[in-house]
Parts: structure tokens; sequence; C-alpha cells
């Protein structure tokens, strides 16, 4: 019986020896020393599979703390994923855009993603050159987010609907007895940014508009998208994620068919007209315009969150942010009953509040977990030293880069509300003395390690940097500004504002969300009770100053 036992035993792990190699021989990928350093994985072909679906980008950031190289390999079955965290190899990659590509994922999201038709994926495929439907809605989507008539016309809609959804936070806080009302701050700014940014781009028929329930069909899309991309039984494994979309799809499907997007902004017009141009149908363009609200809502959410958290929680900011906008608040007395206005113009805060925009992109530097992907056309030798080969995937994480502390130097790890202030010497006495705690700012500025242009990884860089970065920009300073000057929050049930954490894992959002939402007393700050508040836009060349990779 004992030599019967151990016959088997011994049969059981010659088999497994077997089944390994064979494995190894027709699913493994064959490694090449020439490629960067392959990195172990605990389960065989998989583990680092399982650590991305479970962990998202912030995976990268795990595999780095233990293996510190500039780029490494990992094996997935029988291809490889290149994670470059060097900012010198991304800006060598960014060089080579058709080297290194985009487009190829264009074609795995859409059909992934966004479930659409093998006929639209047909069209797809067929035109991911320089001059098809990827490259066509690429360039003019670009044209019509910059600076310019038509990036100025979006701003003007969306201030609108800012200044209207903030007199609404102040009707209700008149309905209230005592003036204080309560509310989920993540969820309010989720609709806030909802609506304001989705009626400046598709106009009064905007379907996020007309029926709450897209909206919050959207945002269940959004929680179950790295589910979605996953493609295995999406209608099971992601049923309200599921549910979400085909909800979104169908509520666009009807806006296109009824021609509502010639009322919209330039954007939703030369979409529609690129896709009708390739044979893209009505419901097919709609699954595609829910990749175009990924873009817009996902990342400029939760940044209006964290921007607020930051600035009511973090020791003397809040005051120093105040002191700074109501510098370009203009205010003045109207009427017979000299009724206060207060008007903020979105233009001065470009160039004269840079607290405020290094507190932003400081919060984007902490919080972002995205990570740039490419894909490897043909085998290559990047910076004439790692061998890539064709097919390969290459992913470069922004949060392992805004980590590093020999790019950031040893505060990487902390939020610096002033890391990102340029200091003009003619002015820096005028600045410092202008809001209170700034008395350090040239010398921070001055001593701050000089950054490689490709390590802020907020936008992205290269082919693919963000077209919409300005518009979001826009959109959460007027927000945030004007909840900065007009309310107090404080948290129910404690003292002091705490920072929950935050999600991590959508391999489809650079700025992840909350993990739990933040209950806040909303009430008006003390002395600008009363009044009009309004902004505005005034002409002006300016453009926010921006780090992008």
């Amino acid at each position: 019986m004992e030599g019967s036992l151990s016959l088997t035993a011994l049969q059981f792990f010659l088999a497994a020896i077997c089944a390994y190699f064979i494995l190894t021989y027709f699913f493994g990928f064959k490694y090449d020393p020439k490629e960067p350093p392959l990195v172990p994985q605990k389960i065989p072909y998989i583990g680092h599979l399982i650590g991305i679906v479970r962990h998202g980008p912030t995976y990268y950031s795990r595999v780095s703390a233990k293996y510190p190289l500039p780029i490494y390999t990992l094996g997935m079955l029988k291809g490889r994923t290149y994670a470059i965290t060097s900012p010198d190899l991304v800006a060598a990659v960014q060089r080579s855009p058709k080297v290194f590509s985009f487009n190829p994922f264009v074609l795995a999201v859409s059909q992934r993603l966004c479930g659409c038709s093998q006929a639209a994926m047909e069209i797809v495929a067929d035109n991911l050159d320089d001059r098809g439907i990827v490259a066509d809605t690429k360039r003019y989507m670009h044209t019509a987010m910059a600076p310019g008539l038509h990036l100025d016309t979006m701003n003007e809609t969306m201030i609108e609907n800012v200044a209207a959804l903030l007199g609404e936070l102040d009707a209700e806080l008149d309905a209230c007895g005592d003036g204080v009302k309560e509310l989920d701050l993540y969820a309010w700014a989720r609709h806030l940014v909802s609506l304001a940014s989705t009626d400046a781009i598709y106009g009064v028929e905007n379907p996020f508009r007309k029926d709450r329930r897209v909206e919050d069909a959207f945002w269940d899309f959004e929680a179950d998208i790295t589910k979605l991309i996953l493609n295995v039984a999406p209608s099971i494994i992601a049923p309200k994620g599921f549910q979400g979309r085909e909800t979104v799809v169908r509520a666009f499907t009807e806006y296109i068919r009824k021609g509502h997007w010639n009322g919209g902004a330039a954007l939703a017009k030369v979409r529609q007209v690129i896709n009708a141009k390739y044979g893209i149908t009505p419901e097919d363009s709609a699954r595609f315009e829910v990749t175009n609200v990924i873009g817009i809502l996902v990342n400029t959410a939760p940044a209006t969150f964290w921007l607020i958290m930051h600035a009511c929680s973090h020791p003397g900011l809040l005051e120093d942010l105040r002191k700074e906008v109501e510098g370009v608040l203009h205010v003045s007395r109207r009427g017979d009953n000299g009724t206060v206005v207060r008007t903020l113009d979105i233009s001065l805060l470009k160039t004269r509040c840079p607290l405020l925009l290094s507190t932003y992109q400081e919060l984007l530097r902490h919080h972002s977990s995205n990570a740039s992907v490419r894909w490897v056309m043909q085998d290559t030798l990047l910076a004439d030293k790692y061998l890539l080969k064709k097919d390969g995937i290459i992913q470069m994480p922004s949060k392992v880069m805004h980590a590093d502390t020999e790019i950031w130097g040893p505060t990487a790890a902390e939020f610096d509300p002033r890391r990102f202030i340029k200091v003009d010497p003619t002015i820096k006495e005028e600045i410092n003395g202008g809001v209170s705690g700034m008395g350090a700012v040239g010398e921070k500025a001055e001593k701050a390690p000089k950054q490689h242009p490709a390590s802020f990884r907020a936008f992205g860089g290269g082919s693919t940097l963000c077209p919409g970065r300005f518009f979001a920009t826009t959109e959460i300073m007027s927000v945030v500004a004007m909840f900065l000057l007009r309310f107090d929050i404080e948290p129910v049930g404690g003292r002091e504002l705490v920072l929950p954490t935050q999600v991590g894992n959508s391999l489809a959002t650079s700025i992840q969300a909350p993990t739990t939402d933040v209950r806040v007393r909303v009430r008006r700050r003390g002395g600008w009770e009363g009044g009009r508040w309004g902004l505005v836009r005034t002409e002006s060349k300016e453009v926010w100053g921006l780090r992008s990779g």
C-alpha cells in the first residue's frame, strides 16, 4: 500500500514537471537576454497579470519598490510587458510614435470597453494608419480642445453651469433653517462636474442633463471598467457596470440619431462628422462616445474633490489660497439698494494665483496613477541598450516616477502645495509679502531639484498628451476657487478633515476616486454672506502653465 502511494506521488510529480515544461514550451514567452531584466513572478505565466488586474497601475509601484530598475520585463503567458520608470527612456519612447504606437490599443478598447459591433471594429482596424479614423479623430479633437475659439466657447458654457450649480447649493443653504447642509463631498463634486462638463460639450440636448439616470448609469459603468476591460462574460462579472454602459449608449444613440449634436460644441460635432465619414452607425458612434465621456469626467471629478480636501485639510493652506484668490476677485455694488456683486475672472487665475496652480499640480503628482501605454510595432533597440520585441506592450507608470526621490527630492512622498511655484526674482518680494505663509516660497523653489520634462505624467505625454487638459483645469480651478471663497466645510462626526484612501485599481482612471466618501457640513463663509456671485472669462492669450510630459 505504501509503495503504491509512493509510486502515485512520484507519477504525479513527474507529470507536474512534464506539464510545466510543455506549458513553458507552448505558452511561455521566450525571453531574450538582450531584453530588459526579467522580473520573476510567484505564479508562473499569470502572476503579473493577476497583480495588474487586482491592483491596477499601482502594481508597478509594488514591483518597482522591490526591483528599482529604469526598465524591466514582466512575462505574461506568451506576451511581455515592458515597464519603464526612467524619464530619459520615457522620452526616447515618445520620440518614436510610429515604432511605439498607441493606435493598436484603440482597437482593443473599442471592443472590450464599449462593446462595439464587428463591423465597427473592422472599420477601425482598417484605418489605424496616419490617415484613418483614429488619426482623424485624434487630430480634430486636439484642434477642438486647443486654446482658441472652440475652447473659449466650451469654457463660457462650462463656467455658466458652474456658477448656476454653486448657486443651487446657496439656495439649498437658504432652505435649511440653520443655514447648514450635510452632503457627501465626492458625490456632490461628481454631480457638479458631470453636468457642467457635458452641458458644455453636448449642448441643450445633453443626455446627462435630460435624465439623471444617465449620469448615475455612467458612474456605475465607470466603477466596473476594470472588470469590463477583461471582456469575460461582462454581463455576469460586472452586471451593474454593463447595464450602466448600455443605458448611456441608448441615450447617446437617440442623441445622435436625432441630430442633437448639431447644437453641441465643436468637439461633439467633429466626432460625429468623422464617424459618419467612415460609415460608423449611430449606435456604434454612441458606444465610441462613451470613451469620450470617460476622458471628460473620470479624472476631473476626483481631482476637484481632492483639491478641495487638500485645501481644507493642509495646515495653513486654506487661508493662503483664499487671500490669493481674493486678490483677483472684483467686488462692486449695484442697484438702488447697493447689492454686493462679487465676480471672479477665471482668466486671472492663470497668471495671478501661483499657489492655487501649484497646489493643483501637486495634487496631480500626488494622486495620479495612470500608466501611459504603447505597442511595440517592430523589434527595436531602445537607447542603444534594451531590446524591445515586436508586439510587446510598454507601460510608463506615473506613480513610480512621481514618487522618485531622485526626481523630486527627499520630500517626494509628501504633499507640498508650493512644490510647483515658479518664482520670478523681480516679483519675489511682492509674492512673499502678499500672501501669508509664503515667505519661504522663493527658497524652496530655488532649491528644488531640476526635473526631467518627461517626469510629470499626470497628462500622459508625447503623441497621447491629454487634449482636454486645459478645459479640465479651467473647470477644476473655477469650481474650487469659488467654493473656497464662498463656503466653509467641516466633517460630520469629527473635529478635522481626514483624507480618505483612494481606490487605486482602475485601469481607465488617472486620478483615482476615494474609497469612501467624506460626509461634511457646508455653510456660508462668515462675513461673505449675501450679495451675488458670478464667474466671467475675459479675453486673454495666456494659457495654464501646466507641467506635461
